[in-house]
């Protein structure tokens, strides 16, 4: 009777493990796509004009040494990080999928020992398919500058610095092709200001858009949707 339980158990403990392999890669892409779409494509912002000569400033009599100015048409690519006003573009023209992103809004306030940084991230769905999103799960603040130097780490947003910001009942309903919605954002940081923020196009990092917090210093405008 024991070797026949025995033999029962570990039939169930077989049959139990069969079923976690065959579901758990399953469940694991329904938590991915429970924040929304996975993007693969990558991310770029392309200036709409050539990028003036760099100059710098030296003393009287110092030769003038040369910048060579980045490249004409100036473009943005991942590892690069995009600028704060940026529009940037993910999927190519025509695609099912191409969205247009802009981080807009910056703003730090005090809270206590921490701060409060708000933000609003602006999305254009210029494909032909819905895009589901939920900035609140995918977007990040990954480095800052404190009084005792830069720190990287993960500073989401949560729902205390978004009630303490005053951003309520925010729409995370699916983007329907020309549809544009902005979303507001909250997080709270050690006393400093944010260097950077990423958001996870797939869900889960490896595909990422990542901006400094400073407005462009070579170039402003858009490039045609």
């Amino acid at each position: 009777m024991k070797n026949e339980l025995s033999l029962a158990q570990v039939q169930r403990s077989m049959l139990l493990r069969s079923i976690y392999l065959l579901v758990a890669p399953v469940m694991l892409l329904f938590a991915a796509l429970a924040c929304g779409t996975l993007v693969t494509d990558t991310a770029s912002y392309t200036c709409p004009t050539a990028v003036p000569q760099a100059t710098a400033t030296t003393l009287a009599g110092t030769p003038q040494p040369t910048l060579p100015p980045p490249p004409t048409p100036y473009t943005i690519t991942p590892p690069q990080d995009f600028y704060v006003g940026d529009a940037v573009f993910v999927g190519q023209q025509g695609a099912p999928l191409r969205l247009r992103f802009r981080l807009q809004n910056v703003e730090s306030q005090p809270a206590g020992a921490l701060n409060r940084v708000t933000w609003r991230l602006e999305i254009r769905n210029l494909g032909s398919t819905t895009y589901e999103t939920i900035p609140v799960a995918l977007m990040v603040i990954t480095r800052i500058n404190t009084a005792s130097g830069e720190q990287t780490g993960t500073w989401r947003t949560s729902e205390v610095a978004m009630q303490a910001a005053g951003f309520t009942n925010e729409n995370y309903d699916p983007l329907a092709p020309g549809s544009t919605r902005t979303y507001r954002l909250a997080a709270f940081i050690p006393a400093g200001t944010v260097r950077q923020f990423a958001y996870l196009l797939d869900g889960d990092g490896g595909n990422r858009i990542t901006w400094v917090n400073t407005a462009n210093p070579y170039c402003s405008g858009d490039v045609a949707d």
